[in-house]
């Protein structure tokens, strides 16, 4: 995160502690404790047992503070660190900043919400609300494609970017706007935008995102990439049925992709059945990429913060060796 995002949020953080006439101040500490214990082999690498912190959520933790004022304008700040219990580090891995989550000031108000600062694309949001598995990189078909499959089949960057400006628009009868751009990380010139539209009514939501990232790099390769994605759920009340279809197009490497995924999620006793499956084709002068993965969970819910799951994917890259993976693991809110 930059110096001045830093100071921003400073400055945000001493403003909405420092009191006024009629207006209230709110300090919440939140996060999810994720921790399971599996064989994990996505295609083409070496299995392995361990333990893992982001089966079905990624562990993170952070805090919110806001300033009410009278006429609802509300400013404030969010930090957050993703944290890895295995190795008692904070980040997805070493190379990430402190705050590797949300870390940005605000301004919300009924005209919508203002943020600065490190902040969720657009994309990554919209791919996790359709599909059964949400946002579980580990596991989540929809995900490991589009954010975990490297450039020749995904959207390429961080699905966190930094030096960004966002707003979200107030629910307007149900459709809800989401715009992002950023600049990225300070040692790059990189252009970075994107936006989504949710709509939901009643049972049933849909959704458009899109992204355009374009970094000019001095050394290595630069991006010029394009992602746009559609999205639909409906709940048929004794199932939930999630669609995905995303294209890409990485004009630097001349490689266009397609990814299809749908899934469901199934009321069972006392938790949930989830289900989903992507395949992704891959196309280029140089490229001729196929792959399927299908995964399945059961999440007992314990309490209400508290799940315990059982989650196995099959994962298959034509040309490489097949992984299968499986984790048994608890999963607590606060």
């Amino acid at each position: 995160m930059s110096r001045s995002v830093c100071a921003a949020l400073c400055a945000l953080s001493l403003a909405a502690f420092s009191g006024g006439a009629q207006a209230q101040t709110d300090v919440s500490f939140h996060g999810v404790l994720d921790f399971s214990y599996g064989r994990f082999e996505p295609s083409g690498t070496i299995r392995e047992h361990r333990y893992n912190s982001n089966s079905m959520t990624a562990t993170h933790v952070g805090m919110t503070a806001k300033h009410g004022f009278d006429g609802g304008w509300t400013p404030g700040v969010t930090l957050e660190t993703f944290v890895r219990l295995e190795k008692l580090r904070t980040g997805r891995t070493n190379d990430d900043p402190f705050f590797s989550r949300n870390a940005y000031a605000f301004l919300g108000s009924d005209y919508g919400t203002l943020r600065l600062g490190r902040q969720l694309t657009p994309l990554f949001d919209s791919t996790t609300r359709f599909n059964a598995l949400a946002n579980s990189v580990s596991f989540s078909p929809a995900v490991r494609h589009l954010f975990g499959s490297g450039a020749l089949e995904g959207a390429q960057g961080d699905f966190y970017w930094n030096r960004a400006v966002g707003y979200v628009s107030p629910n307007l009868d149900g459709l809800v706007a989401n715009v992002m751009y950023a600049r990225g990380p300070s040692e790059l010139k990189g252009d970075y935008s994107g936006g989504s539209l949710v709509y939901s009514r009643g049972l049933w939501a849909v959704s458009l995102a899109a992204q355009d990232v374009r970094v000019r790099d001095d050394i290595d390769d630069g991006i010029d990439e394009q992602v746009w994605q559609l999205g639909a759920a409906y709940n048929f009340g004794f199932a939930k049925l999630f669609g995905l279809y995303t294209q890409t197009r990485d004009r630097e490497l001349e490689v266009r992709s397609k990814i299809a995924s749908t899934g469901l999620s199934v009321p069972v006793g006392p938790g949930s059945v989830l289900a989903q499956v992507a395949y992704t084709t891959a196309e280029g002068p140089a490229v001729d990429r196929k792959h399927t993965t299908t995964s399945a969970a059961y999440l007992y819910a314990y309490s209400s913060l508290t799940d315990l799951y059982v989650v196995g994917m099959d994962d298959r890259v034509r040309g490489q060796t097949k992984g299968q993976s499986v984790a048994l693991g608890v999963r607590t809110r606060f």
